[in-house]
């Protein structure tokens, strides 16, 4: 997640954990915490509805414009490979 060219944290995903999450890089930075807390509940959201981790993840930064908060991506398919490699 970005904010103009500084990076605030990491969403990720995990279906073999059930998991997912923000990860905050500065966790003493106001802009931070609330943006922290602004995806750990849209992935609340995503997940009492059903979705799996990496489902959520992809739905949540669908469409998202560029600017604050708007985040740098990978092709989840991409990352899947390097996964694999590992």
């Amino acid at each position: 997640m970005l904010v103009g060219h500084a990076v605030l944290g990491y969403l990720w995903a995990s279906d073999a954990e059930n998991a997912a999450s923000f990860e905050p890089k500065d966790v003493g930075d106001d802009e931070t915490y609330h943006a922290g807390l602004h995806w750990l509940d849209r992935l609340h959201t995503a997940h009492d509805q059903g979705l799996a981790p990496s489902e959520a993840l992809q739905q949540l930064t669908d469409g998202l414009p560029q600017g604050d908060h708007a985040p740098g991506r990978m092709r989840l398919g991409a990352l899947r490979e390097m996964a694999a490699d590992l």
